[in-house]
């Protein structure tokens, strides 16, 4: 079985101090045996620093085959960014794009992000939503952006944090293209309460290496009861599909 995991991040930014490498991430993912992982920078696109992009796909270009590049983007730019996103998927090959709102002080259901998010639907890239307990990141806000984007296949991450997993829940039993990433919940039975509510199918195994340690998260899904089926779809055939990876070639799709 061929782990995934899809939720990390590789970046070097000197003035923030942080130097999370690509050769950092594969050490920490081949330590507890991760096949692919899927990247994103931290730094919003469009924004000040315009080369966030570049430098990630400079940086992973000798791991292309096991780390999957999400650009991280900031909607406030309007069409500039939904612009950027088409660029990007057809320049750099993309897998997706990722959105954390409490970056950038905007409601993750204004029509910026509701516009930009459907442009990614279109693409067929996945949308990862850093979803926990900060205001401009709760399930429920997020849910209202889903309702109105219906081909858009829209991840969760975090399970909506330590205080907000009803309502992360709430959220993907309504809409069948929301799916839950377990990286950084700090207790594992929600885990097996996600699986039991909205399938395994929809679930996705996720670290948020380097910021976590991979071999916690991994152990968190071990724990939470899952059959042998399960645990194969939330850490492996999930996160393949959405990647575009063919499971006999270990190849994304172009």
């Amino acid at each position: 079985m061929k782990i995934v995991d899809m939720h990390a991040h590789i970046d070097s930014v000197e003035a923030f101090n942080w130097v999370d490498t690509p050769e950092k991430l594969i050490g920490l993912m081949d330590e507890c045996g991760i096949a692919y992982s899927v990247a994103s920078a931290y730094m919003n696109i469009p924004g000040p620093d315009m080369t966030a992009l570049d430098r990630l796909i400079a940086s992973i270009e000798p791991y292309r085959h096991r780390l999957f590049p999400f650009v991280r983007m900031d909607p406030w730019y309007g069409q500039a960014a939904v612009d950027f996103l088409t660029a990007a998927a057809r320049r750099f090959h993309v897998n997706g794009l990722k959105l954390h709102p409490t970056t950038y002080a905007l409601h993750p259901y204004s029509q910026l992000t509701i516009n930009l998010v459907r442009r990614a639907g279109e693409l067929g890239l996945p949308v990862l939503f850093h979803c926990g307990d900060e205001m401009m990141s709760y399930p429920l806000q997020i849910g209202e952006l889903v309702r109105k984007c219906p081909d858009t296949t829209v991840i969760l991450a975090h399970m909506g944090g330590l205080f907000h997993t009803r309502d992360a829940l709430t959220v993907a039993e309504m809409f069948d293209n929301v799916y839950i990433d377990t990286s950084e919940i700090p207790h594992v039975f929600p885990i097996r309460q996600f699986v039991d509510a909205i399938g395994p199918e929809r679930v996705l195994f996720g670290t948020d290496a380097p910021y976590c340690d991979p071999l916690v998260e991994l152990e968190k899904v071990k724990l939470a009861g899952l059959t042998p089926d399960e645990y194969e779809l939330v850490c492996s055939k999930n996160g393949m599909r959405l990647l575009g990876i063919d499971a006999n070639a270990g190849e994304a799709r172009s």
